[in-house]
């Protein structure tokens, strides 16, 4: 018996898509914080979000093109 439920939905974007989704949801998290230490944390995930968004559009970059 399956005795594990989620409710998450699943994904539809592509990863590199989903990631500056997240990423500017952080920057805007940043932008609106009431409080200083809010808006710190906010500010690392966006830098962090940043940081991965730029290594799926370098790993999209550099995969192998293949014509049919």
């Amino acid at each position: 018996m399956d005795t594990q439920t989620t409710n998450r939905q699943v994904r539809k974007f592509h990863p590199a898509a989903y990631a500056m989704q997240r990423q500017m949801r952080a920057v805007r998290r940043t932008m609106s914080a009431d409080t200083v230490e809010e808006s710190q944390r906010a500010a690392r995930w966006a830098q962090a979000w940043y940081q991965l968004v730029q290594r799926k559009l370098d790993q999209l970059q550099h995969a192998p093109r293949y014509l049919h």
